[in-house]
């Protein structure tokens, strides 16, 4: 659990780098990325673990990104205004299921890979004695 916590703080981190310096508003693509990355990287087997980690890069990042953007709205001194349509409305829902095909597709990546004993080439057999 200790390390999909780490991936999961890591994915918000890397979305919202990503976030930041993309010259467009992707909106969830920077988090389902991350959230993916951060699973391969951390190696997650275990669907709760890759799920926690999908999670919680999408709630962390958008928290950032929503404070950051509000606050530019303050030091503007600039009203905000909030005009409810359906992207509004669809939007949790679009991105939670998101995440949980990112976690799904991290575990399914990690899976596939193989492990380092695998890559390993076997020890040429001893030499015998003189």
């Amino acid at each position: 659990m200790d390390r999909s916590i780490r991936a999961g703080i890591s994915g918000s981190l890397m979305a919202v780098v990503i976030n930041l310096f993309s010259p467009v508003y992707l909106d969830f693509i920077p988090s389902f990325l991350a959230a993916i990355l951060a699973v391969y990287i951390y190696r997650l087997r275990e669907p709760k673990d890759s799920l926690v980690a999908a999670f919680m890069t999408y709630i962390f990042s958008q928290g950032v990104l929503g404070t950051l953007g509000l606050a530019t709205f303050y030091l503007a001194n600039e009203p905000y205004e909030l005009t409810v349509d359906i992207w509004l409305v669809f939007s949790p829902i679009l991105t939670s299921i998101t995440a949980l095909i990112a976690g799904y597709v991290g575990v399914w990546l990690v899976k596939r890979m193989k492990l380092s004993e695998e890559l390993t080439p076997p020890l040429p057999p001893p030499l015998p004695p003189v």
